[in-house]
């Protein structure tokens, strides 16, 4: 009787780690990068650790040199980070610098431009094919003006934002798209922000190319507070809910008094924690977003933000979805064999009570990647500010 007893307990032991152990996995990470890493003068393996602990996986600077290019990708190498990066021989000597770096392990792309306009795009093009030509492994990186207005776009040379991204993609062979937008205003968040992540996100799809964004990690003017952990969730699980496939950060290391994530001084500031903590919870949910396609992305609340659309439908697997307060975010995202319905609650200051019910087919993808079955929590719960709910059910064949 003791033996048949002492199985049983064996038995459910290990059904309980078996369950406990079901977690949603990625074979790849989620690209994470710091614009405006580590300076150049500040370059040591010491600080490359320090951006690596803190989650970051991809650091974008530029160097006043090749050789003090080559140095940060021997360093960037040592602690497992890869650099989009540039030096001024990659401008004079396209051809000659990619054939002295194209080989080297750390490297992930060719840092061109930031922010350019419509008159920019044939110089780029041009530069761009001219590196494209010695190196078709490694893509070339611009990111693009933010969609403060997505009408009114003389400055930028084309009649609407749309049409920017577009004539961008047409004549800059660049293989992802990337564009800022910092909406965590002092008085609340930009009225235009999701506009224009609904329009670049559909023209990233229409053109059938990834898309990386960025959150703000700086109190960048008296407009802009230091990011809190809410701010900082709202602004990557919204763009991961819009189909982002690689995250941004500007600035990680400021040259001037704005509270970065390592100050003027070289140390770190409460920033640092906070983005190191929401990074750990952004890869152990890669694999929901790492390789995902956009299905469908909407808004609930009495007032949904200007340029999106009401959600209308659901998902087979759900049968009941509610929001109170001011409102949701909602995504649904396919990835393989899974589908996920994702939640982000679009407020900073209260949480979003929710009621969801669902068939027996519908889990729960926890903070940690653990996938539970949806029905062992009450249909109604409730998510922080910012913060976001996440569901899997099967992919319909």
């Amino acid at each position: 009787m003791r033996k048949i007893v002492l199985l049983s307990l064996f038995t459910m032991i290990i059904m309980v780690s078996v369950i406990a152990q079901e977690k949603i996995t990625s074979d790849k990470p989620l690209p994470i990068m710091a614009w405006a890493g580590i300076p150049a003068e500040e370059t040591n393996v010491e600080r490359f650790r320090e951006l690596k602990e803190m989650g970051i996986n991809v650091n974008l600077s530029n160097y006043p040199n090749a050789e003090a290019m080559q140095q940060a990708l021997d360093l960037a190498q040592q602690v497992g980070i890869r650099m989009v990066t540039s030096c001024p021989e990659l401008k004079t000597e396209p051809e000659k610098t990619v054939s002295r770096f194209m080989n080297h392990p750390a490297l992930a792309g060719y840092y061109l431009r930031d922010e350019p306009v419509r008159k920019d795009f044939a110089e780029l093009g041009d530069w761009a094919k001219k590196i494209e030509a010695v190196d078709s492994n490694h893509f070339c990186f611009v990111n693009l003006i933010a969609s403060i207005h997505t009408t009114k776009t003389e400055a930028l040379g084309t009649a609407t934002y749309a049409e920017y991204v577009s004539t961008f993609a047409r004549e800059v062979s660049s293989r992802l798209l990337s564009f800022d937008f910092y909406p965590v205003l002092v008085d609340g968040i930009h009225e235009r922000w999701y506009e224009g992540l609904e329009i670049f996100s559909a023209e990233a799809r229409k053109l059938n190319r990834p898309f990386w964004a960025f959150a703000l990690a700086c109190s960048y003017n008296e407009l802009h507070p230091i990011p809190t952990i809410p701010a900082l969730r709202l602004q990557l699980y919204s763009n991961l809910a819009y189909g982002a496939q690689g995250l941004e950060y500007w600035p990680y290391w400021m040259p001037d008094n704005r509270t970065s994530p390592i100050a003027l001084d070289g140390k770190r500031t409460v920033v640092y924690d906070r983005i190191k903590a929401i990074n750990k919870e952004i890869q152990d949910l890669a694999g929901v977003f790492v390789g995902s396609k956009v299905v469908s992305v909407s808004h609930t609340g009495v007032v949904i933000p200007r340029g999106t659309s009401r959600l209308s439908t659901l998902p087979r697997a759900i049968k009941v979805f509610e929001t109170e307060g001011s409102g949701a975010l909602v995504s649904i995202l396919e990835n393989g064999v899974n589908s996920f319905f994702v939640v982000v609650n679009r407020d900073l200051n209260k949480s979003l009570p929710i009621t969801i019910l669902g068939d027996e087919s519908l889990k729960r993808v926890l903070k940690d990647g653990s996938i539970v079955k949806a029905s062992i929590y009450a249909n109604t719960t409730e998510i922080e500010p910012g913060d976001m709910a996440v569901y899997l059910f099967p992919t319909k064949k």
